[in-house]
């Protein structure tokens, strides 16, 4: 079994997206692909009033699940678009580590390969006293940090590297989402050479803008070729512990 953790410089960095965009690419490739998610926050009720992620929807359409399987995938969801320490103790949900850590485990024991993503940034308090580093580091995954070339985020990714060093957990590298080589200027530019002059890490890929309906209908086998195209999946599973078997 192989696990990559995904986590991000802020939320709505694109996390979600690169997570789907590794999964659905070591599906194809042939391996036994998982997807897990802590707690998710901001979620709708379905057609039957129940409470789903999306997010989780998303991940298990890449990695080629049923949704059956959404309650392995997300232990928690919480409808207030909060940090789950906030948007649980709203719902007057307690959120127990040991069921965070046991269905990641088991996620990961099932696979070949799971990708795990954190919820906002690295800090984020999943309950008040354990944020997502301390998640990841329970699990003792290896990280990739999603950034966006945009003004700012030079200075998050170095602070989130940084951090995710001091607490002890390894960082793969970082993956470049929402890039358009065709409007790319000085800012995204100079953005790429800082990430890895800073921050002493490689930039494993360049995840293009994407079409909406590919997103929204589940194109799993294109967003596949979009990222084996842009991002580099040998070097990642190198770097995670080999390519498995």
């Amino acid at each position: 079994m192989l696990g990559i953790g995904v986590t991000a410089t802020d939320t709505e960095i694109g996390k979600t997206v690169v997570s789907g965009a590794l999964a659905a690419a070591m599906q194809y490739r042939g391996y036994k692909t998982g997807v897990y998610k802590p707690a998710a926050s901001g979620c709708v009720n379905n057609s039957a009033g129940k409470l789903i992620s999306t997010d989780a929807e998303f991940l298990l359409h890449c990695a080629g699940l049923q949704m059956e399987e959404h309650d392995k995938v997300v232990p928690y969801v919480l409808k207030d678009a909060l940090a789950p320490a906030e948007a649980s103790r709203l719902a007057g949900v307690k959120i127990e580590l040991r069921v965070m850590l046991a269905g990641a485990r088991q996620m990961l024991s099932n696979h070949q390969i799971s990708i795990v993503e954190g919820v906002g940034g690295i800090s984020a308090p999943l309950t008040e006293d354990y944020l997502v580093k301390d998640f990841f580091r329970d699990l003792q995954l290896p990280l990739v940090i999603v950034v966006k070339a945009v003004l700012g985020n030079v200075n998050h990714a170095v602070l989130t590297a940084e951090y995710a060093r001091v607490h002890g957990l390894q960082v793969l590298g970082l993956i470049v989402n929402g890039w358009d080589e065709k409007t790319a200027g000085s800012l995204e530019t100079s953005n790429l050479y800082y990430y890895e002059k800073l921050t002493g890490l490689p930039i494993l890929g360049k995840l293009p803008v994407l079409p909406q309906e590919l997103l929204q209908e589940f194109e799993s086998r294109a967003l596949a070729e979009i990222t084996e195209a842009n991002i580099d999946i040998d070097k990642i599973l190198s770097l995670a512990g080999g390519v498995v078997k």
